[in-house]
């Protein structure tokens, strides 16, 4: 779904804002830093809550319930490293909501990141080191909140990409709103409690399957404080780990794609999803499918503890190729792939859902 073309045709009536006042602030990133690598992933699904062209990036926030529109820019280079924040809003736009909104942006987009030991090993990588130097500095960010995460993986869960629009923009019709500002209009989710008086049923007949059951649940808990972000955030890995578990629908292997995601926890490689070994055979081996075990241990032994990020800049990097040139296994696997949050069936007690691979 392209923001800009189905904006006005969407119907939102009063859930439509326009911002139109404008306030800015300035963040200094952490070197090195790689602006356009970390604010868009090309591999990730084309959700319309953000937009980007080179050097600027624009999305819709909540800071303290109130509802924002960004513009971020950049302004220097890897080693001295400065990006504007210009903010839409409505007025009183005040220096505590913009210290937040520049504490919020520094954890999704881990601004602060140390990568001097990772950039220092990556560098001498013999197969691989024009692709850690051609995106040298990038994070592994993510730019939604934690439940905004969740439900975009209950989205793509065992659907073609084709039918995860289809399901976005019936929900976000329902429930989103569109936001216009500085030129642009893009989409801001619903907010957990906002979905605290539809029923299963109502969320059925939008079309999105047996989803409406974990978009219920998974708002219920939210709604319900069951779970609190910020809280999970200031928790050590292992814990938040238990703490994700909890929820309805969540796995081992959800739990760890979470921790990556949403909380920076890079660690050597566990479980690969089957339309992650696929890829990754073609990547490592240029053969169509290598044993799971193989490519596990093959890329723990080469880079250790930083596995997980290292596979994360060579898999972005031939998602970067493939805006400029044309690689037919890539394209095999994107028509193929019916992909989702989970790679393994994490099923609860009583229920049974399905969840193929995992996304990033």
């Amino acid at each position: 779904m392209r923001a800009t073309a189905h904006g006005t045709a969407m119907g939102f009536g009063k859930r439509a804002r326009s911002l139109m006042k404008r306030s800015s602030c300035k963040i200094t990133p952490s070197a090195p830093f790689h602006f356009d690598a970390t604010f868009h992933k090309p591999s990730n699904f084309p959700a319309p809550f953000t937009a980007w062209e080179p050097g600027r990036y624009w999305q819709t926030i909540r800071i303290d319930g109130r509802l924002l529109g960004l513009r971020i820019e950049n302004l220097g280079t890897s080693l001295r490293p400065s990006i504007r924040i210009v903010v839409f809003h409505n007025g009183g736009f005040e220096d505590r909501t913009k210290r937040e909104l520049r504490d919020e942006l520094t954890w999704r987009f881990h601004l602060d990141a140390d990568l001097r030991e990772f950039d220092r090993r990556m560098r001498v990588d013999a197969r691989f080191a024009p692709v850690f130097r051609r995106w040298r500095g990038m994070r592994g960010s993510n730019p939604y909140t934690l439940y905004e995460l969740m439900i975009v993986g209950v989205l793509l869960q065992n659907a073609t990409v084709r039918r995860t629009v289809q399901m976005t923009e019936a929900l976000l019709r329902a429930f989103g709103t569109q936001v216009s500002f500085d030129r642009k209009i893009l989409f801001a989710m619903w907010t957990p409690a906002e979905l605290r008086g539809v029923s299963e049923q109502e969320l059925r007949a939008l079309k999105v399957g047996y989803r409406a059951k974990m978009i219920k649940r998974l708002s219920a808990a939210f709604a319900a404080g069951e779970i609190d972000e910020f809280k999970l955030r200031a928790m050590d890995h292992e814990s938040i780990r238990r703490e994700l578990l909890k929820l309805y629908g969540v796995g081992p292997e959800t739990a760890r794609i979470l921790l990556e995601a949403a909380f920076h926890y890079h660690s050597a490689i566990g479980h690969i999803a089957p339309w992650e070994r696929k890829i990754y055979s073609r990547l490592f081996y240029n053969r169509r499918i290598v044993a799971e075990s193989r490519i596990r241990d093959d890329l723990n032994r080469r880079h250790g503890e930083y596995a997980t990020l290292a596979v994360g800049y060579i898999f972005e990097d031939v998602f970067w190729r493939r805006r400029h040139e044309h690689i037919p296994w890539l394209e095999k696997e994107i028509r193929l792939s019916r992909v989702g949050l989970d790679s393994r069936v994490d099923e609860p007690a009583g229920e049974s859902w399905d969840a193929t691979a995992a996304a990033q």
